[in-house]
């Protein structure tokens, strides 16, 4: 009886999905961006006001103006009706956002049209777990509400925004107890914004910064269990020390961005990105502190972007002068133009007792350049050695060929060709 209601229910063509709760339809409709999830609702009497109580609201302008628009009334245009559908979705809200905010607001800024953030307040009063900002603006500097930076409910704070101006929150207090994940890229962080953000996120346990510019002399935390730095202006020497650190990620200029590491003892992964130039420029300091700090480190993955191999070696010769034993180490990975450098690599590879995989991402950059032997054989034994590279080309034996000159014993070789 059971099975034959059933295939009635079907033939007459009942909307199964619309008797589930609206708990549960809310939360399917937190999947779709706020237009989709509006449209839908339009389907169905049943779902009509459904979408304002979806767990999260997601806007992004490019959903909101035809791909063709490039008239300047027409952007105009489409700029008011954005702004003004983003207040109407907020007055319509009923439940609080457990699931987040997000707007996405970028377009040609040679329009002369800024976005506003005067809606702020209200996605804080529906106290938000997360929120992500990312927006360009050139004309205006744009307004952030203290409000954004004291508030109990968020736990990720990503903002991305594009000015030309000077840091967004310079002179706001901050004060976020609950956040976990913090997401910066364009802002100028000095010395006091830095120490006013870990002081006011007593929680915090992953931090990203993109694109910023860094004028701060120390990060410590007992909290970070992941740092990421990427691409950041930085000039003055920064000592970062973090125990607690599990996860570590920075990409810099060598050695105009002088970066040291120290008590990073539960660090358990690194991936490390110098672009050297001018390498005979640094200073004593910043040539001895590039890896002491990361000695605990399991997972290493060492990349060096560039074409300039003489910069290169010496950035090298200046690590190898105070670089720790890492014991812990099982897996090494190398990226860059190695041919050239190889014996230099392998006397890191020296100091990693009891690795277990040596991993080669071979540089198409490096073909041109030459394999000098050198009389010292730096490494005695590798139990495992991949050399990926993107198609077949006779320099790859040429790495080989290296290897061997400075390895006594290589247990296995495994080579990979990567698709373009």
């Amino acid at each position: 009886m059971r099975r034959t209601r059933k295939k009635r229910a079907v033939k007459r063509g009942n909307d199964l999905i619309s008797q589930l709760p609206d708990s549960i339809l809310a939360c399917i409709l937190s999947f779709l961006s706020t237009k989709e999830a509006a449209r839908t609702c339009l389907l169905s009497k049943r779902w009509t006001a459904l979408w304002t109580h979806a767990p999260s609201i997601d806007f992004n302008f490019a959903d909101f103006i035809p791909q063709n628009a490039s008239d300047y009334k027409e952007v105009y245009y489409y700029f008011k009706k954005f702004k003004s559908i983003i207040k109407s979705v907020l007055n319509q809200r009923q439940d609080s956002l457990s699931a987040g905010f997000r707007l996405v607001w970028l377009y040609d800024t040679s329009y002369g049209f800024d976005p506003s953030f005067g809606w702020i307040p209200q996605v804080m009063d529906l106290k938000p777990s997360s929120l992500c900002l990312i927006a360009q603006t050139t004309h205006t500097s744009p307004i952030l509400p203290g409000c954004l930076f004291n508030c109990q409910s968020l736990e990720k704070l990503e903002l991305k925004i594009e000015t030309e101006h000077e840091s967004l929150f310079d002179s706001l207090s901050i004060n976020l107890p609950r956040l976990k994940s913090l997401d910066l890229s364009f802002v100028s962080i000095h010395s006091h914004l830095m120490k006013n953000l870990l002081s006011g996120c007593a929680k915090l346990e992953e931090l990203k910064l993109e694109r910023c510019e860094l004028t701060f002399s120390k990060l410590i935390s007992g909290t970070l269990k992941s740092l990421v730095v990427c691409d950041c202006v930085i000039n003055k020497k920064i000592c970062f020390s973090i125990p607690s650190l599990l996860d570590l990620r920075v990409s810099v200029d060598y050695p105009k961005s002088r970066v040291s590491f120290k008590d990073m003892s539960s660090l358990e992964k690194a991936y490390i990105c110098f672009d050297p130039v001018n390498a005979e420029e640094s200073d004593v300091e910043t040539r001895n502190k590039l890896f002491p700090g990361l000695s605990n480190v399991a997972i290493l993955d060492f990349e060096l972007r560039g074409s300039n191999c003489r910069d290169m070696m010496i950035m090298l010769q200046h690590a190898l002068v105070e670089c720790p034993t890492f014991n812990n180490l099982h897996s090494f990975t190398v990226t860059g133009p190695l041919i050239p450098i190889v014996h230099l690599i392998t006397r890191f590879v020296k100091r990693m007792p009891n690795l277990g995989k040596f991993i080669i991402n071979h540089d198409e950059n490096s073909s041109s350049q030459e394999f000098r032997r050198h009389d010292l054989v730096e490494c005695e034994h590798l139990p495992l050695v991949e050399i990926k590279y993107k198609r077949q080309h006779n320099h790859v034996s040429k790495l080989v060929e290296a290897l061997r000159a400075h390895v006594k014993s290589i247990g296995e070789i495994h080579m990979e060709v990567l698709k373009d």
